[in-house]
């Protein structure tokens, strides 16, 4: 009896030992749902596409996108916390939805830091910094010298005050020691308008839609606020190049799960998102969209976004932005 007892409890630990094995084995035996909280279209949207296309093949299940609009990408947001921790529900977060939001609103029903875990970056988008053909300064030196001798004088314009281009503008205004005059637009298309014809002095314009007037030289690119320059045009510097070290503002987006999820299927859904960046084609079409990509390991992402929520929680309080 002794021995058929001892065989059963050795069996059961063998048992114990490979269940873990074999539930790593299982996952995904279900399509995963990827929650893009922004519209369809978006730039969030065309590179959830891309990766989770990628993803789907690595996976051997399909990945389908589901876009959850409103909030500024909070609702969406929340809809993953809400879900099951079983890695059939992951976000594309950004820096709004996991940085900025963090010290716009005091009132969150969840927070990002406890209830999202972080799997992987996917990569980010800089901002151009481009001016119009009114402004004499040629380069960001020459800009901020002629801002320091005309404080509050020249303006600039972005999507509103919990705007990424507004805090980045602000982060520049403060590392750089001058004073801007910032006009909010509706309208990205009117706000590059109104940087050609000299209504506005400077604009931080996300890639794509400022890219042609950059090559046809209608705008002047100044800088890009990435941490390295952008191959779509790679006579631009950084700002940290142009004499503001440590200066980066990008709009950054990666995959987050709910709390909870277990370790090893996070651990799958971080190396199946980083093969899938490590493809020729997803790289050079999301760099097509002036998406850089960066893979990260968990734990890199997740110190990385400590950092990010730091440094603009801090702007936004220096700045005395609150949200929209």
């Amino acid at each position: 009896m002794i021995r058929h007892i001892a065989g059963w409890a050795a069996v059961a630990a063998l048992a114990a030992d490979v269940a873990p094995v074999l539930a790593q084995d299982a996952w995904p035996d279900r399509p995963v749902r990827m929650v893009v909280p922004f519209q369809a279209g978006s730039a969030t949207d065309s590179a959830a596409r891309v990766v989770g296309l990628r993803m789907a093949a690595l996976l051997k299940q399909p990945v389908i996108i589901e876009n959850r609009v409103g909030a500024s990408g909070l609702i969406g947001a929340e809809a993953v916390v809400r879900a099951a921790p079983d890695g059939y529900t992951i976000l594309l977060g950004t820096v709004s939805t996991q940085s900025v939001s963090v010290g716009l609103n005091s009132k969150m029903s969840f927070d990002p830091a406890r209830d999202l875990a972080p799997i992987g970056l996917i990569g980010a988008s800089p901002y151009v910094l481009v001016s119009a053909s009114r402004i004499a300064a040629k380069d960001l030196p020459a800009f901020i010298g002629e801002a320091r001798a005309q404080p509050g004088k020249l303006t600039y314009a972005s999507a509103g005050n919990a705007s990424m281009a507004n805090l980045a503008a602000q982060l520049l205004a403060y590392q750089g020691g001058i004073q801007l005059a910032h006009i909010p637009y509706k309208s990205s298309a009117q706000s590059v308008t109104d940087t050609i014809n000299g209504t506005i002095a400077l604009q931080f314009g996300s890639v794509m839609p400022v890219l042609p007037y950059v090559k046809n030289g209608t705008l002047k690119a100044l800088a890009v606020t990435g941490a390295q320059r952008l191959p779509l045009l790679p006579d631009v510097p950084t700002v940290a190049e142009s004499g503001l070290p440590g200066y980066r503002a990008e709009l950054w987006m990666g995959l987050f799960a709910p709390r909870d999820t277990p370790a090893d299927v996070l651990e799958r859904l971080s190396r199946t998102l980083n093969a899938a960046l490590a493809d020729r084609e997803v790289a050079d079409s999301l760099l097509g969209q002036g998406i850089q990509t960066s893979p990260l390991d968990r734990q890199a992402f997740a110190g990385f976004v400590r950092t990010e929520t730091a440094k603009w929680s801090k702007v936004v309080k220096d700045a005395g932005i609150t949200g929209e």
